[in-house]
């Protein structure tokens, strides 16, 4: 069986079979699954009890970074999948599931930096990478390069982005930047004495958005932030929502 085929059949296992409809949050983890790769991994030592000559493999699942919390809150289920779906051969048979990051390669129209990522910041770039259609970003400051150029290799890409960011002194260098690339940018003014946008959020291909404290600038990598990833339909459309709202307030 192909890595494709194994997929594929894990979810059409999870829409159909009745033994598991009941786990909780089915939706999402059909969702999430749609943005795993699946690897086999061989493995030296041979099954003892086994055909002759055969061999035993990990299969690997390899999640998005902004997914790794919600796939290990799903390990039982994911690992009962597999071990549903694995079809034994001659020359392999399953040892056991691995749950892995999944490692996204930088093509040649992405831009290398020779930095070193805090947690939050890589997990920001990691869902950024993962993205195939669509990219909508809330955030109310904005002056972190190494995310911008992540952008900027996405947009050369063709994938829709939209970015909405308050009217700050501090942003005026990035904004100055993301129109000079074409960038969809909305600037929202304040209003009030003290009253401005202070959203933080990125939803990904509406499948899943990164949302808390987290603002895209150098100094918030030596902050005590928050950035949760949320795979739920209900709340990403809520967050779309709100995206919308602001992307449409009038300047």
């Amino acid at each position: 069986m192909t890595r494709t085929a194994f997929l594929k059949t894990m979810i059409e296992v999870l829409k159909y079979d009745t033994s598991y409809k009941k786990i909780r949050d089915r939706d999402q983890l059909i969702r999430m699954l749609d943005r795993v790769r699946v690897n086999f991994v061989p493995q030296y030592e041979f099954v003892n009890h086994g055909r002759p000559y055969q061999r035993w493999e990990i299969v690997e699942l390899r999640v998005p970074v902004p997914l790794l919390g919600i796939a290990e809150k799903y390990k039982n289920e994911l690992d009962s999948l597999v071990n549903f779906v694995y079809e034994e051969t001659d020359d392999y048979a399953l040892d056991h599931m691995e749950i892995k990051p999944q490692v996204i390669d930088n093509s040649e129209e992405e831009t290398e930096y020779n930095v070193v990522f805090n947690e939050i910041q890589d997990t920001v770039i990691q869902g950024i990478r993962d993205a195939r259609f669509v990219i909508w970003a809330a955030v109310a400051w904005f002056s972190n390069e190494t995310i911008y150029q992540e952008l900027l290799a996405k947009k050369n890409q063709g994938l829709n982005i939209r970015v909405i960011v308050s009217e700050e002194d501090s942003n005026k260098a990035m904004i100055t930047k993301l129109k000079k690339d074409r960038f969809n940018v909305k600037i929202i003014s304040k209003w009030g004495k003290f009253n401005r946008m202070h959203d933080k959020f990125c939803i990904i291909d509406m499948d899943y958005v990164m949302h808390g404290s987290y603002n895209w600038t150098p100094t918030a990598n030596c902050n005590e932030e928050t950035l949760a990833t949320a795979l739920d339909h209900e709340l990403v459309l809520k967050f779309a929502s709100e995206f919308m709202e602001l992307y449409n307030r009038p300047t």
